[in-house]
């Protein structure tokens, strides 16, 4: 969510262009926090390049003054410490420090004028006011926007879904591994990539399956793609599960591509493999032998490949019937029909051979 707050030429996205980006990704949130983080993040990341200068310039501006909060509506924690006066190095700073609370409008200046001391301190609980899950670290000396501590991260290293399998879950439990997820290898491979395709699977044979982060992954639908897609990794293809994106944006001309200029242009598939694009076709209930038409008809708009559920168990008659209708329709495309049953996923026709 970080990396999406700046364009292409590095400069910052307005709020609703960087909502727009983020909502695959954290359609979790509603869009009041969404603009809290937003605003919170800018903030943190002018103070970060404010503090390298404190430090910079501190044997000419020693000190450093706690500005009050330019919000309509302050917070009276944070009242307290305006005006407070102390030595750019005083670990004052690192107890309370303007942007330790969400949506904060303090701020700090470097100063040459003398040290006030510390005010009212000791009348704050720092359970209730002190720096809130996220913040409480300085991002002028971690060069991390929101600390470890923030509700994203995993609580430890064996609860973070980027740890691998179990055994290599137990083993960091075990060894009681202090987590460091700025520096973690597992997390960095991710991000890495920059398709927005995060690995989920990876075998011996080469087969890898891949989830894109925008993928809906509460269409009803999911579970099934997720498993066909896995049956196709399992024999060694490497499988990406795609996203539902516009087609006049930069995510359609990256995934898609190979689909524009072509009768598919604008079309969404379920999931790639290798070069080709799969429709997955399930059915509305209740079930009767006409949904067999139905998915093909529809599957067949979206791909010339796809898969359709016959978990009802269909016989293969029926199915021959209804593939070698539509192999003869003049303008039909149907290059490969795969069934899904029972958790399994076989081919049924390919290359004008019924299997």
């Amino acid at each position: 969510m970080a990396a999406k707050l700046l364009d292409s030429n590095g400069a910052l996205k307005p709020f609703d262009r960087w909502l727009n980006d983020v909502l695959p990704i954290a359609s979790h949130q509603c869009g009041s926090w969404l603009r809290t983080e937003y605003d919170t993040a800018v903030i943190r990341a002018h103070q970060a390049a404010e503090w390298q200068r404190f430090e910079r310039d501190k044997d000419v501006l020693p000190n450093l003054k706690w500005v009050p909060s330019t919000s309509p509506n302050p917070g009276a924690d944070h009242r307290i410490y305006w005006g407070t006066i102390l030595p750019v190095d005083h670990p004052f700073w690192s107890r309370h420090r303007p942007g330790d609370r969400w949506n904060c409008q303090c701020s700090l200046e470097s100063t040459d004028e003398p040290a006030t001391g510390i005010r009212h301190e000791d009348a704050v609980d720092p359970r209730k006011n002190g720096p809130q899950k996220g913040l409480k670290d300085n991002p002028g000396k971690t060069g991390n926007l929101f600390g470890q501590d923030h509700p994203y991260y995993p609580e430890s290293c064996s609860s973070c879904p980027f740890a691998g399998g179990l055994t290599n879950r137990l083993g960091l439990a075990f060894r009681n591994k202090k987590k460091d997820c700025s520096r973690c290898q597992n997390i960095k491979h991710v991000l890495q990539r920059k398709d927005g395709f995060l690995m989920k699977n990876k075998y011996r044979n080469g087969g890898q399956l891949l989830i894109h982060e925008a993928a809906d992954k509460a269409k009803r639908d999911y579970k099934a793609i997720v498993n066909i897609a896995q049956s196709f990794a399992k024999n060694g293809e490497v499988v990406k599960i795609t996203p539902a994106v516009h087609f006049k944006s930069e995510e359609y001309k990256q995934i898609y591509k190979p689909l524009i200029g072509t009768k598919y242009e604008r079309k969404c598939p379920d999931f790639q493999v290798g070069e080709n694009f799969y429709e997955y076709e399930g059915f509305e209930r209740p079930w009767n032998r006409r949904k067999v038409k139905s998915m093909l008809t529809h599957g067949l708009k979206q791909s010339p490949r796809i898969v359709i559920d016959n978990n009802k168990g269909c016989s293969d008659r029926i199915l021959r019937k209804a593939v070698m209708a539509r192999v003869n329709l003049p303008g039909h495309d149907v290059l490969e029909v795969w069934i899904y049953e029972k958790g399994e996923t076989r081919l049924f026709y390919k290359d004008g051979q019924i299997y």
